[in-house]
């Protein structure tokens, strides 16, 4: 009789077999460029939306309060403020206008889910962006969640000790139900064909789970301090750029192996339902 332990073997094993390496890096590239593109564009339009849903003020308080347990250096709090000052600021007509430029990304996502999945895809790009769009619904329910944990949190990242060890605890927690929420939205919406209910769930919040303990990462690589610019002569903007864009490279190569193994998934429970209607017929 095969264990659970056993297919999960099975299906680690077919990940590994299946999974492109000689081209992953390629297709994370061109993912984070179109992240590089998109992504700021995506939080703006969703700090804009969670300012209308409970308000300027209360968006900036939770904004300073996540600030407040963040690492001061390479101007990362004067980056929040500023985002969520122009979100705030931001008119219906230009909410809308940075929608574009926001759903390039989900084309550059799809295109890259396209190299993991054994389907074929048309209209691609336009596909991938109305995807985006979907998904950019869901985002400033995520995003106000994240806020108005913030108040919590914060503090205990501030306070040191324990403190901030239970602050880690539930920023993880946090973290790692939104993220899973959207990547199961893209899972759903963006990438191509259609995978199952049950697969998308797993390989949503199991890779969700990785990349919540990467971004906890995140926050201690900003802790350290060592300028961003040393290697470029001191030029400040080249170096933030160039950190970020490293560790945005680094969140697709995960979020591309996190998809496969959720196209792997889906492929073994298929499988699984066809067997057993074999056996009833």
């Amino acid at each position: 009789m095969t264990t659970r332990r056993d297919r999960a073997r099975q299906l680690a094993s077919e990940v590994g077999r299946t999974f492109p390496v000689s081209d992953v890096a390629l297709w994370a590239a061109g993912a984070t460029y179109f992240g590089i593109v998109g992504l700021v564009p995506l939080a703006l339009a969703s700090l804009w939306a969670v300012g209308h849903l409970v308000g300027g003020e209360a968006v900036t308080r939770s904004m300073e309060a996540a600030i407040g347990g963040l690492p001061g250096g390479h101007g990362t709090p004067q980056a929040l403020r500023t985002l969520t000052s122009i979100a705030l600021g931001m008119s219906w007509v230009q909410a809308l206008v940075v929608l574009f430029p926001a759903s390039l990304y989900g084309e550059g996502l799809r295109r890259a889910f396209r190299q993991f999945a054994d389907v074929t895809d048309t209209l691609t790009g336009w596909r991938g962006r109305l995807g985006l769009l979907g998904v950019a619904l869901v985002a400033p329910f995520l995003v106000l969640v994240v806020l108005t944990a913030s108040p919590l949190v914060g503090p205990l990242y501030a306070d040191g000790g324990w403190s901030l060890v239970w602050g880690i605890v539930i920023a993880f927690h946090v973290v790692f139900l939104t993220v899973s929420l959207a990547l199961v939205a893209l899972f759903r919406f963006v990438a191509p064909g259609h995978l199952g209910t049950r697969a998308v769930l797993i390989g949503g919040f199991g890779t969700g789970s990785v990349i919540a303990g990467f971004l906890q990462g995140f926050v201690l690589f900003l802790a350290i301090p060592i300028e961003w610019s040393a290697p470029f002569g001191g030029l400040p903007i080249v170096g933030a750029v160039t950190a970020l864009a490293l560790w945005l490279f680094l969140l697709h190569l995960i979020l591309l192996a996190g998809y496969r193994a959720t196209v792997v998934v889906d492929a073994a429970f298929a499988r699984s339902r066809e067997h057993a209607e074999s056996e009833t017929v």
